[in-house]
């Protein structure tokens, strides 16, 4: 065997290996969870805001209904138009009312629960 013979060999495993690698990228790809969520987009009054500012109820712009969310650590926006990443919402502070909310709200269907999520709060 002459030493051309082992170079060709050595770039068809390369180029082999190459394309081995690159079939098991794009498998193991398309094999990963890709699941988003697009907020739905809701208006409405404060009904109130719970004693530890961790759930508030909201009546709904055209609608005589209601709903009640749990609130975590979301993006929230400020009267001056400024993204806060977490922290206290100044629209809803604890035992507030009548303030004019837009939320971000994600529908999270569970086997064991379904539940809408808050995602963000505008206060502007």
């Amino acid at each position: 065997m002459g030493i051309r013979t082992r170079i060709e060999q050595k770039h068809v495993a390369l180029a082999v290996a190459g394309i081995v690698i690159a079939a098991l990228g794009l498998w193991f790809g398309h094999r990963l969870p890709t699941h988003t969520a697009t907020p739905r987009v809701l208006h409405g009054t404060v009904s109130i805001v719970g004693s530890n500012g961790d759930e508030f109820g909201i009546a709904l712009d055209g609608s005589h209904d209601g709903i009640g969310l749990a609130l975590g650590a979301v993006p929230w926006k400020d009267s001056s138009d400024i993204w806060h990443q977490g922290g206290a919402i100044d629209c809803l502070k604890p035992q507030s009312s009548g303030q004019h909310v837009t939320i971000g709200v994600v529908s999270v269907n569970d086997p064991n629960a379904s539940q809408d999520l808050v995602a963000w709060v505008d206060c502007s």
